[in-house]
Formats: structure tokens, sequence, C-alpha cells
């Protein structure tokens, strides 16, 4: 059945498929938005706004960037880890620190800083700290200092005793082997002589005042506050 529909002009009623009035003679004009062309633009309205929206987010992550707190960066090689950690906190700047061998600094000396002074960042910006581990260890150092870190461990011997062991023709190391291992040795000394002095009362049922005597020779080599701090700690 063929769809009716009235004539806009005259209001008779006519064929919708009609293209003009049999009885006015107008054109039967189809409503716009069946119009190819209203869907084409209703197509780049919606593009349209949808890259507005994307800039304008982009343009609220720019103002915001700008609204953070603005950094001036300044030279952190004079400044001791404390001080370095104050200001990275005051300022709000997550700072790393890591180490590295260096040739030309000092063990512990400052090597760099990965953002340099005077550069403006912002509040949350990463800055990375190098500092030196002083020059690279030879392979004869590096396997003196293992071994001190042994008798450490397992034997709790002294900071001297064991120089005296890795300079003796047992281990044959180097004086410089053996004392790059002694600076580079991270012992407790104390805990050290304490151990000694257990072992001696206990094993050999020696005094206090024997036990002191033992620690602090050059058997043992234990200075004479470690000999005195174990002595003190003995009951304990």
């Amino acid at each position: 059945m063929t769809k009716m529909k009235n004539c806009k002009s005259c209001g008779k009623e006519i064929a919708s498929s009609a293209k003009v009035c049999p009885g006015c003679g107008a054109k039967n004009k189809k409503p716009f938005y069946k119009a190819v062309w209203f869907w084409v633009i209703v197509v780049i309205v919606v593009i349209a706004a949808a890259v507005g929206n994307s800039d304008s987010s982009n343009e609220d992550t720019k103002y915001e960037k700008n609204k953070a707190n603005k950094v001036t960066v300044v030279d952190l090689s004079g400044m001791t880890e404390a001080e370095r950690d104050t200001w990275c906190d005051d300022n709000k700047i997550n700072c790393t620190t890591k180490t590295e061998y260096s040739d030309s600094v000092a063990k512990d000396g400052f090597v760099s800083q990965s953002v340099e002074a005077d550069k403006v960042i912002y509040e949350g910006d990463k800055i990375t700290i190098v500092i030196s581990l002083g020059k690279e260890p030879t392979n004869g150092e590096k396997n003196a200092l293992k071994k001190a870190e042994s008798y450490s461990k397992t034997m709790h011997m002294s900071k001297q005793g064991i120089y005296n062991q890795l300079t003796s023709s047992i281990e044959g190391f180097s004086k410089e082997e053996a004392q790059y291992a002694i600076d580079n040795i991270k012992a407790d000394w104390n805990a050290n002589a304490l151990e000694k002095a257990k072992s001696y009362q206990q094993t050999m049922s020696m005094s206090k005042n024997a036990v002191y005597n033992q620690l602090t020779s050059s058997v043992e080599g234990f200075t004479k506050e470690e000999a005195q701090y174990a002595i003190d700690h003995l009951d304990d």
C-alpha cells in the first residue's frame, strides 16, 4: 500500500514518493534529516567535537603541570648525604643514589647528578645521584676482601689479626691487597672480641683478666677498647 502524506503547500493528500504535488505543482521535499548531506554534517561535527575534547584534555594536563611548583636544581656535589636527602624531601623531588667505580673520584666522593644545577624542573621529577666506589679493585684485592670476610665471620678475628693472616706465608697476599681488604671489610670488631672472649672462657676456663690479656696480645690483636667491651659484656 502506497504511503500517503499531505502536501506542505496546499494540504492535499499525495503519495509520499511523488516528486511534485498533482494539485499545486509544489515539490515534494524529503525531511532534511533524511538527506545524505545532513548526516555528512553530523559525522563531521561529531569528529570535530572528539578532537576538541582530546585537545582540551592535553591542555588540562599541561595546565596541571604548570600548576605544579617549579624547582630550581642546586649543585648537590658540595652537600653531605643527609643534606641532599633534606633538599630532595623539602622540594618533593624523587632522588635516587647509585654507586659506580671511578678512576678520578675517591671513594664516597660525588661523581654526578642527572639534572644539572640551575635547571628548572617540577615537583615529582627525578634526579639520579652517582657516588664513587673509588678505583675498581684488582682480582687480588677482591680475593683478599673475601678471605677477610670469611675470617671475620667464622673465626671472629680482629682487624690486626686478619691483616697478619692475609700477609702471612699461608695466604700470601701483598700488603696492598691486605690493606684494601681491611679498609673495605664491614665487621663489628667489638662483637668479634666478645665471641673470642666467650670462647676462651668456655673452652679454657680463663679468668676475665687472662681473657683481656689474650685479646690484646699480638696473637689476637684486638685494641684495648675492643677487649674491654668484650670483658664488660662477657656475662650478658
